[in-house]
């Protein structure tokens, strides 16, 4: 009786989930994109371009296609990053790591790019040339961002104009939205592409499960036990400018992680994303923990504790608490990528320790990885170095 009831329910999530696979012939396969749009190409699908910064990839991955990426719209899966500091007292330390998909595809590192490596500016010859079956763009990334809708238009206009099949998932921060819902329908409609829909409704629902349990172990905290969290990038072309960081009101995902999720309070109760502050104005919010998210750049808690720029900024309670903490080296992270539960579960778990006090972030991470991934323990460890999280086993994290 279980089973059917099972069976059942796969059905009824086939019939009614909004982003539909249309009838076709032996040759193609049709589906609709998130645009409400219906694209065909190929059955046997061979070629894929992507233009997005590494969610379509991850997605791929998971569902054993990535090998039919030729081509990609973003740097962000070429570079290799490295980061230098230096302390007050002149010791000198530096960082580096990939995009994830770099580092599980190097090969990736081999395709043609048809962006300029400034991220701004896509050639369409470069993709022509590349011959892909199909186009799959993610609106609301770094590399076609959300809020240029007049731009994003003319690129698919002229995609298509060259006669290529294109298949446009929007991201969370498209529809200006704080929560991060959509990403189960862009799972959604990857896993359609590939005829795998419900495998990718499978990993959406056990990325969801983290939030599930974070959600669990704070909801009954008081408003007025909250600890009060600061998401602080630490964009060096601010400092050029005389702001000291740059902060996430309540209407961006990162206020819905830190409110929504994690029980906390976001010391930044104004609205904006990315927003400039001066060391006096940060000094107002006086949170009890920072976190630092990738802000053109990697940020480990000793720039904050240590580096002569910021000495201004020594008094804050959340740094003399040694309260500051680092979130996963995400380049060209605009918008979620599969690694999303670890950013929920270190916020969460930096917010209140003692609720989280039997769950290793540190462990949690291999088993996560090789959960979305398919990967083995070696493989797996190097992701999380590559996320720069090798930090919490010495904090015991």
């Amino acid at each position: 009786m279980m089973r059917r009831l099972i069976v059942f329910s796969l059905l009824l999530t086939a019939a009614f989930w909004p982003f539909q696979t249309m009838a076709t012939d032996a040759q193609t396969r049709t589906i609709v994109d998130m645009r409400g749009k219906k694209v065909t190409f190929p059955a046997d699908l061979k070629k894929v371009a992507t233009i997005n910064d590494g969610f379509i990839e991850g997605v791929m991955t998971h569902l054993g296609t990535v090998d039919k990426v030729v081509a990609i719209g973003s740097w962000g899966m070429k570079r290799d990053y490295k980061y230098d500091f230096e302390t007050s007292d002149g010791e000198k330390y530096s960082h580096q790591g990939w995009n994830t998909m770099k580092y599980l595809h190097p090969w990736l590192d081999d395709l043609p790019c048809f962006n300029s490596p400034q991220g701004n500016v896509l050639n369409f010859e470069a993709l022509a040339k590349a011959e892909p079956e199909l186009v799959i763009m993610r609106v609301g990334d770094c590399t076609i961002g959300a809020d240029d809708r007049e731009k994003t238009t003319k690129a698919i206009q002229t995609i298509e104009s060259l006669g290529l099949p294109l298949a446009v998932i929007h991201a969370p921060g498209y529809f200006r939205k704080a929560d991060l819902a959509s990403l189960k329908d862009e799972m959604a409609v990857i896993g359609d592409i590939f005829g795998q829909k419900e495998k990718a409704l499978a990993l959406a629902d056990y990325l969801a499960d983290t939030e599930k349990m974070i959600r669990k172990r704070t909801a009954d905290i008081s408003d007025n036990k909250k600890t009060r969290l600061l998401y602080l990038g630490l964009n060096p072309n601010l400092r050029k400018n005389g702001s000291a960081g740059a902060v996430f009101g309540v209407n961006t995902p990162e206020s819905h992680i830190i409110e929504n999720i994690a029980g906390a309070k976001n010391a930044f109760q104004s609205q904006g994303y990315g927003i400039p502050m001066s060391a006096e104005q940060i000094y107002a919010l006086d949170p009890d923990v920072i976190v630092l998210p990738t802000s053109n750049g990697y940020h480990p808690p000793r720039e904050l504790y240590e580096a002569p720029y910021f000495k201004n900024l020594r008094e804050l309670r959340a740094i003399k608490n040694k309260r500051v903490y680092a979130m996963p080296w995400t380049p060209m992270n605009c918008a979620r990528r599969l690694e999303y539960p670890l950013d929920m579960l270190i916020i969460a778990k930096a917010a209140y320790p003692e609720r989280f006090r039997g769950i290793k972030v540190y462990d949690f991470a291999l088993q996560f990885y090789k959960e979305v991934y398919g990967v083995d323990s070696e493989k797996a460890r190097g992701l999380r170095s590559t996320q720069i999280l090798d930090w919490m086993k010495e904090h015991d994290f």
